[in-house]
């Protein structure tokens, strides 16, 4: 019954992988626009990989000292964001379920996860924005070193992070094709943290480079979207952190609106970095994986809170809708064209006007000459 109640959780909740979720973006990538004032949103996304694996002893010499072990990753985060301007909304992400076969068999709840992101500012006609995300890891969860995943020391965890977006369509930026790019550093501040059972205390702070680079093309009903994201340490962990090595995930995903207000998240991370694995120490037990898991599937639902979600609409409210949205585009699109003619008129004037001052002191400089 436990486990049937932790897969329903696992179901409507989701998963934080390198400290993002929330706001606007893709399943990593993070878009540079915030939420409108007032907006409200709850993300979730589960994802999960599973290898049956063997565990090797002390004495691996002897054939009875392997053993089969079912190995998972599961993990599970729940995000609320909200616009507290146009251009600056907060994203606070609890850990709901971290499970990475640990021997006290799951985190429940993890750590928690929390975002100030400024945002929303447009440059080159609007076709590009900018930003900057703050991050913070509050280490609530008890296991806290786990193998396979992102590292997490336990400790209280920082960083910032840039954000640049390009969209094709200045006018209609969530229905043309859009780029982002993410660039952000890490400290995982845990100098004098307990890292092993056996008591072993962190010597350094280790940092980390992040970059996330996405790319999303929309439909009506369907986002498809291309991701890749990774890190690079700055300055290493010690060597008894189990995840102490660079990693890079290559994410296809694919988004279904059926609603303005719900939408349906699936990726699957797959990783193109090595499988090296530099980690010595006390307690650590060697199984038959990789450094990172090879591949994660994701699956994220997303609902909008506010402003209120409308009942169901007609078909013909819904072309009523597309039909004023047709009008306030192409309103735009005068407004910025009579801007322009207004400049183009001014800068006429002053050619003029230029000109003129020009005639007149030609003529003044004549006088000068024939009364002297």
């Amino acid at each position: 019954m436990r486990k049937i109640s932790l897969f329903i959780v696992l179901i409507f909740c989701g998963n934080l992988f390198s400290q993002n979720l929330g706001s606007r973006g893709l399943l990593h990538t993070q878009s540079a626009r915030t939420f409108e004032k007032g907006q409200l949103e709850v993300h979730t996304n589960a994802n999960f990989y599973t290898k049956v694996s063997e565990y090797i002893g002390q004495d691996a010499q002897i054939g009875d000292s392997y053993s089969g072990v079912n190995y998972w990753l599961v993990a599970s985060n729940l995000a609320i964001t909200y616009g507290i301007i146009d251009n600056l909304d907060f994203t606070i992400a609890p850990r709901i379920y971290q499970d990475t076969h640990a021997n006290n068999e799951y985190n429940l709840p993890g750590d928690i996860f929390l975002t100030l992101k400024a945002g929303s500012f447009g440059f080159l006609q609007r076709h590009m924005y900018g930003g900057i995300l703050m991050n913070i890891r509050l280490a609530t969860g008890e296991e806290h070193n786990y193998p396979f995943v992102e590292y997490a020391s336990g400790a209280v965890e920082y960083g910032f992070k840039t954000a640049f977006s390009y969209f094709m369509d200045p006018y209609l930026p969530d229905r043309s094709l859009n780029m982002h790019l993410n660039l952000g550093w890490w400290n995982h501040n845990e100098a004098g943290q307990e890292l092993t059972n056996s008591g072993y205390k962190a010597k350094t702070n280790s940092s980390e480079l992040q970059y996330a680079l996405g790319l999303s093309y929309p439909t009506a009903m369907f986002d498809f979207n291309l991701e890749a994201n990774g890190i690079s340490y700055l300055t290493e962990p010690d060597e008894v952190v189990k995840s102490r090595e660079n990693w890079l995930y290559i994410t296809p995903g694919v988004k279904y609106k059926p609603t303005s207000w719900f939408s349906i998240d699936l990726g699957i991370d797959i990783r193109v970095s090595s499988d090296e694995n530099t980690t010595t120490g006390p307690n650590y037990e060697e199984y038959d994986l990789p450094n990172y898991a090879p591949w994660k599937v994701h699956l994220g639902l997303n609902l909008r809170i506010l402003p209120l979600a409308t009942s169901p609409r007609t078909a013909a409210e819904i072309e009523r809708d597309e039909f004023q949205k047709r009008v306030d585009f192409f309103q735009k699109i005068v407004e910025d064209r009579a801007h322009s003619e207004d400049v183009q008129e001014e800068l006429k004037q002053l050619i003029e006007e230029r000109e003129e001052a020009e005639k007149e002191l030609e003529e003044l400089k004549r006088i000068l000459e024939e009364e002297g």
